[in-house]
């Protein structure tokens, strides 16, 4: 049980991903002569201007692919879209008509809105439910100014974003394990995996999965896991150490602590991490 879970993490192995995001920057070069690419922090990124353009979803494309051609192909689609929508994403010229059918809600760490006024609450343990403005191949957080700028409430960004997760994440196939020690995980590579805790639809799901109350960990934007509390004391062990090894390892982190989702659909911090409440309840219309 936990081989397969731990094999999982090691598909996003760092010395790949830098491997991968240098191999990608060798044909951009070929690819777009007259733009300047460089290598991001982030393996999962690469910076072209003030643009940066994430990796994610390119990669997964990639592992499937077979030929140099088809390769080039796949790069050339996700950077041309990537361009369009940055020329597409202007915020002083976008409407909230255009602008609320690319928000999505996003987990991100606290120490972000240090930086920026963006429109985020608390999650707990250091991580902030905030929100984007989505393109396939690059996004942008939602500020304070953007409210101004489009004259709406925060609760109206908040709706917007929940609706279009929802409608991402309808028909999405996970991997649920069942049994005394049984556990789900959401690993689609999108962008939104972590974040998806937050619908209430899918606390329905694992209920009826794991059952209800249960654990479950953000270690990384790219991973959600969740299990059952019933489980042994092994395996509540196993669970913990891997999501803080995986947290320690993985691009994009979140949090290292286990966090549970109770009765009334609440999340809150585990017994063990705190018990502090997330205010990351959600209306269940």
């Amino acid at each position: 049980m936990i081989s397969r879970f731990t094999n999982l993490f090691k598909q996003t192995d760092p010395d790949e991903q830098r491997a991968f995001q240098t191999r990608i920057l060798k044909l951009l070069e070929d690819l777009y002569p007259t733009q300047t690419f460089v290598r991001a922090d982030d393996p999962l990124t690469i910076k072209s201007g003030e643009s940066t353009f994430g990796l994610t979803n390119l990669r997964s494309k990639v592992l499937e692919t077979h030929t140099d051609a088809e390769l080039r192909e796949i790069i050339a689609e996700h950077f041309d879209r990537g361009f369009a929508g940055i020329a597409a994403v202007d915020r002083e010229d976008l409407s909230w008509e255009q602008a609320k059918s690319r928000l999505m809600p996003q987990l991100m760490p606290a120490e972000f809105t240090s930086k920026v006024p963006l429109v985020s609450s608390d999650f707990g343990d250091g991580v902030n439910l905030g929100f984007v403005l989505d393109t396939e191949a690059t996004y942008s957080y939602i500020s304070e100014k953007d409210l101004e700028r489009w004259s709406v409430a925060e609760s109206d960004i908040r709706d917007a974003a929940i609706e279009n997760l929802k409608e991402r994440t309808r028909g999405l196939e996970m991997i649920v394990i069942p049994g005394d020690n049984a556990f789900a995980m959401v690993k689609t590579m999108d962008g939104f995996d972590a974040v998806r805790i937050i619908l209430p639809g899918l606390h329905t799901f694992f209920a009826e999965s794991i059952g209800m109350p249960f654990y479950f960990g953000i270690p990384n934007r790219d991973f959600l896991i969740c299990w059952s509390k019933k489980g042994d004391k092994e395996f509540q062990s196993q669970m913990r150490s891997q999501i803080s090894a995986d947290f320690d390892q993985q691009p994009y982190p979140l949090s290292r602590r286990a966090f549970e989702v109770i009765e009334e659909g609440d999340i809150r911090l585990a017994e063990d991490s705190g018990g502090q409440l997330a205010s990351a309840r959600m209306s269940n219309n």
